[in-house]
């Protein structure tokens, strides 16, 4: 706050030992912050120049703090509207910006980040940003952040944003990111495990979602390997059946014939080194709100209401399906009371307990379940044969 108000820490210091007291002359103010006196009465005329400290009354060397409210309200409040304005103009470029790509084509906001720096980038700005929830469908390998990266998540777990995250199995083979999942889930990450994860993805409250390309695979556009009995000048290793002279091998020749021709030189042969094209970076789809957006979280739900918690252990993580336990049997009748249609109030009736008490264990259910809604909740109790 104090740099928003252009003070120093020897400005802060002075304001803060004059509150102390109920004034002070240069002298004393001097003796209290080890400084000249001079120094002193200089601090006093910056402060007093921002409003912040005041002349006594009847005395033109003796000064007193001034109210903090009154003196930095003003200023503090012009701060305010500088930053509102820039919001104002950055949600008018923002805007700006996604007509403009719908302009060009794009029925959806739709864009693709190049590159795993980029990536990084992005995935780190996509987090900080959320301010409810992150949506994430996990699987190896990693593109952008290694294994034991990803410090925002910790940082953006402990300001209070919902983390749910859905992995792979094969994610929990990996030593460093089975390390990795154990803090985010012991720092309050939701984690469970899929059979199949189709694809990376993260979403960030349900505007902008980031899916992840793999590497794509390098492709070989020469011809077949050389064959490894060929020598390095391309012609076959095997030796001539004639000699030198041009006779048959072991055979000296007619001294009375005409010198033997040399033999014609191998034709030249295209070279076997294959020639592969490199390894495209890889790349990310950032897709904002609309359809598409819309069939991306619906799927997230689907894969995360069919997948099994991760439980915490002394060895690390287990992928057990806890919440495929039987509820105990009280909750499994006020469940079945529930399913035929009663209301709250009906089965608070029925089970002679308070409506408060119904709703509190129905809510309990639902997080037993590890689901959302009394209509998820009513399908996993089908699913999982519970009733």
């Amino acid at each position: 706050m104090f740099e928003t108000a252009s003070l120093n820490s020897v400005e802060v210091r002075a304001y803060r030992s004059l509150v102390r007291v109920p004034e002070a002359t240069p002298s004393q103010l001097a003796r209290r912050l080890g400084l000249s006196g001079r120094e002193a009465a200089r601090l006093l005329d910056t402060l007093e120049a921002k409003g912040l400290v005041s002349r006594a009354e009847g005395s033109a060397h003796r000064f007193r703090a001034s109210p903090p409210d009154l003196a930095l309200g003003p200023l503090l409040l012009s701060r305010q509207q500088e930053l509102q304005a820039a919001q104002s103009v950055m949600a008018e470029l923002t805007e700006e910006y996604h007509s403009e790509a719908r302009r060009r084509g794009s029925g959806e906001a739709v864009e693709t980040v190049t590159g795993a720096q980029a990536m990084a980038r992005t995935f780190d700005q996509l987090q900080r940003g959320a301010r409810d929830e992150i949506l994430a469908l996990c699987k190896p390998p990693n593109m952008a952040v290694p294994s034991r990266g990803n410090d925002t998540q910790l940082e953006v777990l402990a300001s209070g944003v919902t983390y749910r995250a859905v992995y792979e199995p094969s994610a929990l083979e990996v030593p460093p990111e089975v390390y990795r999942i154990r803090e985010f889930v012991e720092s309050g990450e939701q984690a469970r495990v899929a059979a199949e994860v189709p694809v990376k993805m993260v979403v960030a409250d349900r505007q902008l979602a980031m899916l992840v390309s793999p590497f794509a695979r390098a492709v070989d556009t020469g011809g077949p390997a050389g064959d490894p009995t060929d020598d390095p000048t391309g012609g076959p290793t095997d030796a001539p059946t004639g000699d030198a002279t041009g006779g048959p091998t072991g055979d000296p020749g007619d001294p009375g014939d005409p010198p033997a021709q040399p033999p014609p030189a191998p034709a030249a042969r295209p070279s076997a080194t294959p020639c592969a094209e490199p390894t495209p970076e890889p790349s990310a789809v950032l897709v904002r709100p609309g359809a598409l957006l819309d069939a991306l979280i619906a799927f997230f739900e689907s894969l995360w209401a069919g997948a099994s918690p991760l439980v915490l252990t002394e060895d690390g993580l287990d992928g057990a399906a806890v919440s495929d336990r039987t509820p105990p049997s009280e909750d499994l009748l006020l469940l079945s009371l529930l399913l035929t249609g009663l209301t709250d109030t009906a089965i608070a009736g029925q089970l002679g307990t308070s409506l408060r008490t119904v709703q509190r264990r129905i809510r309990d259910l639902i997080a037993f379940a590890g689901v959302r809604t009394r209509m998820q909740l009513a399908w996993e109790a089908s699913r999982r044969g519970w009733l």
